[in-house]
């Protein structure tokens, strides 16, 4: 049995999509039936998750077709399947790069629900680059040849073919998207300096503003499989390691784009997994009903009941802007999609009145 590598890129390529699909599932769960609220950021996701099941959709075909197997092997099975191997893996680069435009789109649609000015104006000019870069990619995938079939085509001949060079486009192509997804993940790091939050919840926030830095990792690890793929003169067989990389790395964007819906999920549904209970209406508003003072004894908002039955209460005001303790993406904007602003303020005075 001629060896191939087809059944580790089915593996990948399936167990990724599944969990695609269970991450996109909880997400729209959580923005439908807890917060209520569904923005341009998730249904812009929903679109990369398409693009990727496209994609993954390709791999399997062209498993079928001959990927993975050694070029002597592949080169056996005829014209026809060829033309077909070919023609699927034009079409996966343009799902590729589709799917990445929009999971960094997502992400600073995401950006700009936050409501700080400086980051909705470089977000605005990031989705104007990353437009143009994954539009660009995608028009050269598709017109990378004239006529458009030679790109897969093998029948055409060099001569009544002409194309760019591709091996060229696909290492800058690769090289540029480390770049953007730097720029793009690390965007929201001066509105994190800047609020005044103690250092654990800064750490927090940051990293789950960063999360998509996980999928730039991947695309580091993907771009040392391209030179090989490019040179190769087993170009079937080399192929896969870049495959099986672009199915981890578009797939991992998308997961990290959505943990922070988990968040949500597990405080309805799991409060103990953090390690705190489910917040009620009357927390939420910041209303207290009852608490206890420093001799632990019976009081109001703010105030005790001391030995002589007197109410006391200090007046004390503060006011403070900034994101509310938790850490998940829903705890950082309010309904309408802004930063959530917290205001505390506790009164003091004289005494209130004497008990009878």
């Amino acid at each position: 049995m001629a060896e191939t590598q087809g059944p580790l890129l089915n593996s990948v390529a399936i167990a990724f999509g599944v969990i695609t699909f269970i991450a996109i599932s909880l997400r729209l769960w959580s923005r439908f039936f807890i917060v209520q609220s569904v923005g341009s950021d998730d249904w812009l996701i929903c679109v990369a998750a398409l693009l990727s099941w496209a994609f993954i959709g390709c791999t399997l075909a062209a498993v079928q077709h001959g990927m993975g197997q050694h070029y002597e092997a592949f080169d056996k099975l005829g014209t026809e399947n060829k033309i077909a191997y070919f023609q699927i893996v034009w079409l996966s680069s343009i799902f590729y790069n589709a799917c990445l435009g929009f999971i960094k789109i997502s992400v600073l649609a995401l950006y700009k629900r936050l409501g700080d000015a400086r980051l909705t104006k470089l977000s605005m000019i990031m989705i104007g680059v990353i437009c143009c870069q994954a539009g660009g990619n995608v028009l050269a995938c598709i017109f990378q040849c004239a006529p458009v079939q030679a790109a897969y085509d093998v029948t055409i001949l060099p001569e009544d073919k002409k194309c760019i060079n591709i091996n060229a486009f696909y290492l800058a192509n690769a090289a540029v998207n480390i770049l953007t997804d730097v720029m793009t993940y690390t965007l929201p790091i001066p509105l994190i300096i800047k609020i005044q939050l103690p250092r654990r919840q800064k750490i927090g926030l940051g990293v789950i503003l960063s999360l998509g830095l996980f999928a730039c990792v991947s695309s580091i690890v993907r771009i040392t499989y391209v030179p090989p793929m490019l040179t190769s003169s087993d170009a079937t067989w080399v192929i896969s390691g870049a495959m099986y990389w672009s199915v981890i790395e578009t797939n991992i964007g998308i997961l990290a784009s959505s943990i922070p819906s988990f968040k949500t999920i597990a405080t309805r549904y799991a409060p103990k997994l953090l390690g705190s209970s489910h917040k009620s209406g009357s927390k939420r508003s910041g209303f207290k009903m009852m608490n206890m003072g420093s001799s632990g004894k019976p009081g109001y908002a703010g105030g005790t009941i001391n030995e002589h039955g007197v109410a006391k209460s200090r007046m004390e005001t503060t006011v403070g802007r900034g994101f509310s303790g938790e850490n998940s993406e829903e705890d950082l904007v309010d309904y309408t999609g802004h930063i959530k602003v917290t205001t505390e303020i506790t009164h003091t005075g004289d005494d209130l009145g004497r008990r009878e």
